[in-house]
C-alpha cells in the first residue's frame, strides 16, 4: 500500500510542470523597487535601466513562465499586482509614457508583455483579470500606471502572506495624501480614479463616501458622516511621468 501511495504522489508531481507548484519568487521584484523608487513614489527609469535591466528582465522572464493555475487566491492577487506594475515599468523603459491620450492608448491597450504565458496588455491585467476576478477596490490603489496623480508605488513587492495589510495601507496612504485626496474643513475633493471606477466602490461598500469613512483618519470621520457622494467633487488628473529629476529614459 505504501508503494502504491508513493506512486500516486510520484504521478502527480510529474504530471504537471513544476512551475504550476512552485511559489513566484517576487524579492528582485522588492530590490528593483527598494532601490529606484523614492518615498515619493518616483522612479528612477534610467538608472534602473542601465544599472539593473539585466535583473528587471531575468524578473519579466519569471512572470512570463508563471502558472496562476497553482495560486490561491491571495497568491494570485499579488502576483498580477506585480505583474500590472512591472509591465508598465517596462513600456516606460521602451519610451511609452501616459502623457497624452494617443500615449495611454499605446501604454495601456496596445503595449503587451508576455505574463503567465500569454501576451498581455495593461488593460487586460486590469480590467479583465484584476477587477473581474478579484473584484476589491483597494486594488486601485496598489496597481500604478506611471503617472504622477497614480497612487505611490509602493517599495516592495505585493505578496500573499502579507497582502491584506498591504492592501489597507495603500488605501489609507492614498486617502491621506493631500497631493492625491484633499478631506478637510472645505468639503472633499478626491482623485478622478474615484469617480472612474465609482461603480466598484460601491458594490464593496454600498458608496463612494461608505467606502473613504472606511479607511479615513478617524478625526475626518464625523465631519465625513455628514457628506453623501453627491456632495464630492474630483481634482483634475496629473498624467506627467511618474519619474524622479532627470531619470526619463531617452
Amino acid at each position: 500500500m505504501r508503494r502504491f501511495l508513493f506512486s500516486l504522489v510520484l504521478t502527480a508531481i510529474f504530471a504537471f510542470p513544476h512551475s504550476v507548484f512552485a511559489s513566484i519568487d517576487h524579492s528582485p521584484w522588492t530590490t528593483l523597487l527598494t532601490r529606484y523608487v523614492d518615498d515619493d513614489g518616483r522612479v528612477a527609469y534610467r538608472d534602473l535601466q542601465t544599472r539593473d535591466g539585466t535583473t528587471f528582465a531575468e524578473y519579466l522572464t519569471t512572470l512570463a513562465q508563471a502558472q496562476t493555475e497553482g495560486m490561491n487566491e491571495l497568491e494570485e492577487k499579488a502576483f498580477w499586482i506585480n505583474a500590472y506594475n512591472a509591465v508598465i515599468v517596462s513600456g516606460i523603459l521602451q519610451g511609452y509614457s501616459a502623457e497624452g491620450l494617443l500615449g495611454r492608448k499605446r501604454l495601456f491597450s496596445w503595449f503587451t508583455v508576455r505574463v503567465a504565458g500569454k501576451d498581455r496588455t495593461p488593460d487586460e491585467i486590469e480590467h479583465h483579470i484584476l477587477r473581474k476576478k478579484f473584484p476589491d477596490p483597494r486594488i486601485h490603489f496598489t496597481i500604478v500606471c506611471a503617472s504622477t496623480s497614480c497612487p505611490k508605488l509602493r517599495r516592495e513587492a505585493y505578496l500573499a502572506k502579507r497582502l491584506e495589510a498591504q492592501l489597507d495601507d495603500a488605501a489609507r496612504a492614498f486617502l491621506t495624501d493631500p497631493t492625491r485626496n484633499q478631506i478637510d474643513a472645505r468639503g472633499v475633493a478626491l482623485s478622478r480614479i474615484f469617480d472612474w471606477f465609482a461603480e466598484d466602490f460601491k458594490a464593496n461598500a454600498g458608496s463612494v463616501m461608505a467606502f473613504i469613512r472606511r479607511f479615513a483618519p478617524e478625526e475626518k470621520k464625523a465631519m465625513l458622516n455628514l457628506l453623501h457622494d453627491s456632495d464630492l467633487r474630483y481634482l483634475d488628473y496629473n498624467w506627467d511621468l511618474n519619474a524622479q529629476t532627470g531619470q526619463r529614459v531617452s
